[in-house]
């Protein structure tokens, strides 16, 4: 809590300079707790914390707090039955998705903004994804939605409505006495590596009021970025290591069951 308080203090004397949306106001006070997460080898995954303050003295309004991964391309295939058996249809494609997104709220979203702004302002997942192929029965929804359910169960999207239903999950948005707020999102292992942003939103009678963003870095360190740049940067030369190294490997294998 004295952490909290101490950002928050931080908040409230300057509010960055962030991008927000380009037609309503960015006085709402935000910021992470840490900007920069560092992945090594033994990552099983982190929680970003984003804290803020309600700029409106009498704390009316409601707060949605989103942290979203990069867009990726994405396939969903929808099962049919062919002769008794049941197999993958053709594949419908979404040229960009996120790879991770996660909405907190201090009520329901749908209590707090109507389905139009939810669409608008991409509060939910479903709104990013872009189809890129056609959809075989002209039901885009479905697809939206089956890509949304694989991704939840991977723990890449999540929701939470108000505050955790136990100490124990962390995960959440909790509002303190004036207007201050927090918002904690679980970022499992399978998340990609990559720039996220936190968009905070003030909603008031259903329309937004004022918007805020802030980055959020995730990096590899030590060896596993020394690896990955390699692979990236010196494929070519990543392949000969790797062969040379799988050849040393075997050859002190048959070497070690050679003596005994």
């Amino acid at each position: 809590m004295r952490r909290l308080f101490l950002v928050l203090a931080l908040l409230l004397c300057v509010t960055p300079a962030r991008a927000q949306q380009p037609d309503v106001g960015n006085d709402l006070p935000a910021a992470v707790a840490e900007e920069q997460i560092t992945v090594s080898s033994d990552y099983r995954g982190s929680y970003v914390t984003v804290f803020g303050v309600n700029p409106d003295r009498r704390g009316r309004g409601d707060i949605v707090v989103v942290v979203r991964g990069p867009n990726e391309s994405a396939s969903v295939m929808r099962k049919r039955q062919v002769f008794g058996l049941w197999v993958n249809g053709e594949a419908v494609r979404f040229s960009e998705a996120p790879s991770f997104f996660a909405v907190l709220s201090n009520r329901p979203l749908r209590q707090i903004a109507s389905p139009e702004s939810i669409w608008r302002y991409q509060l939910d997942p479903a709104a990013s994804a872009q189809l890129a192929s056609a959809v075989p029965d002209s039901d885009p929804s479905a697809y939206r939605a089956a890509l949304v359910r694989l991704r939840r169960e991977q723990g890449l999207y999540q929701e939470y409505s108000g505050r955790a239903a136990t100490p124990e999950q962390r995960g959440g948005l909790t509002m303190y006495q004036g207007g201050l707020f927090r918002a904690v999102v679980r970022l499992p292992a399978n998340a990609p590596i990559a720039q996220y942003h936190a968009d905070t939103y003030l909603f008031r009678d259903g329309r937004l009021i004022s918007a805020q963003r802030v980055p959020i870095s995730i990096a590899r360190v030590g060896i596993e970025r020394r690896i990955h740049d390699l692979a990236t940067n010196w494929s070519l030369l990543y392949g000969v290591l790797t062969v040379l190294l799988a050849l040393a490997a075997g050859w002190v294998a048959a070497s070690l069951f050679r003596r005994t």
